[in-house]
């Protein structure tokens, strides 16, 4: 009979942290190096980042894309390709539990896996940096597409800084600022009077560029209406916080080249 770990057998992880992924109810873990697995999935963010800005349809990297980027370096950021059930008790996970869930049992492309989909259990500085960092993002589009209803004015960031503190609002460190605005706006109503901006406007865009006009005003907007014209055209109105208008303005001229049409229905 095998020896049952136990609690006195658990592993020191040391300086490292521990990445893990859950699929088909099997869990897989391993050891990375904080530091360069922060910057790796900053890059990755920023790429994904980039290509919902750009309206790209394929907005998600793949594990390919991962393993063949120069900028990302797998051997740095992993401590080794083995590949755990539990990593602290020292389990391993079984070549026929990897090979049901990723494919394959090559610890690269797991590690990959990891990297991109996986829960990686931050240091505490790393999780403060983060938190700082999107609640100065949050404050700033709040105050920029927000306003007192009852002067009609914008409140000011510190105000509105105070009033996340008191609404002991928590932020979500893998949610990009933009997808948690909405739900701390009806959070801090309890503090302060607020409410969104909101502006509506018409738009058309010629038929070369719907695919990705579409995506890019779909990221920025509620469309409330939409028609395709016979010469292939997209006309739409829409509704949107009225701060984002110039920017959502300034990419779809971009995409077009100066051929989008525009017009401000009511703010």
């Amino acid at each position: 009979m095998s020896e049952r770990p136990t609690d006195r057998a658990r592993i020191d992880l040391g300086e490292f942290i521990i990445g893990r992924i859950e699929k088909s109810g099997r869990a897989f873990e391993m050891l990375m190096d904080p530091e360069k697995a922060w910057e790796a999935k900053k890059l990755i963010r920023e790429e994904i980042n980039k290509r919902l800005k750009e309206g790209k349809e394929k907005s998600r990297l793949s594990v390919d894309e991962i393993l063949n980027d120069n900028k990302i370096d797998l051997e740095l950021i992993f401590e080794s390709y083995m590949v755990f059930e539990d990593l602290r008790r020292g389990k391993k996970a079984t070549d026929g539990d990897k090979e049901v869930v990723f494919d394959t049992n090559d610890g690269i492309r797991i590690a990959g896996h990891i990297l991109l989909e996986g829960d990686i259990q931050w240091t505490k500085a790393q999780r403060e940096e983060e938190k700082n960092k999107k609640l100065k993002q949050i404050i700033t589009i709040i105050s920029k597409n927000a306003i007192n209803p009852q002067n009609k004015k914008p409140h000011p960031y510190q105000r509105i800084e105070k009033a996340i503190e008191e609404a002991n609002v928590k932020i979500d460190l893998m949610k990009s600022a933009e997808e948690q605005v909405d739900d701390i706006v009806k959070s801090i109503r309890a503090i302060i009077p607020i409410r969104m901006e909101q502006v509506e406007m018409a738009i058309k865009i010629p038929s070369a560029f719907t695919a990705k006009g579409y995506n890019i005003v779909a990221q920025y907007s509620q469309i409330k209406k939409e028609e395709w014209q016979s010469d292939g055209s997209w006309v739409s109105v829409i509704s949107l916080p009225a701060g984002l208008q110039l920017e959502l303005i300034d990419k779809l001229n971009k995409l077009t080249h100066g051929r989008v049409q525009t017009k401000l229905l009511k703010s």
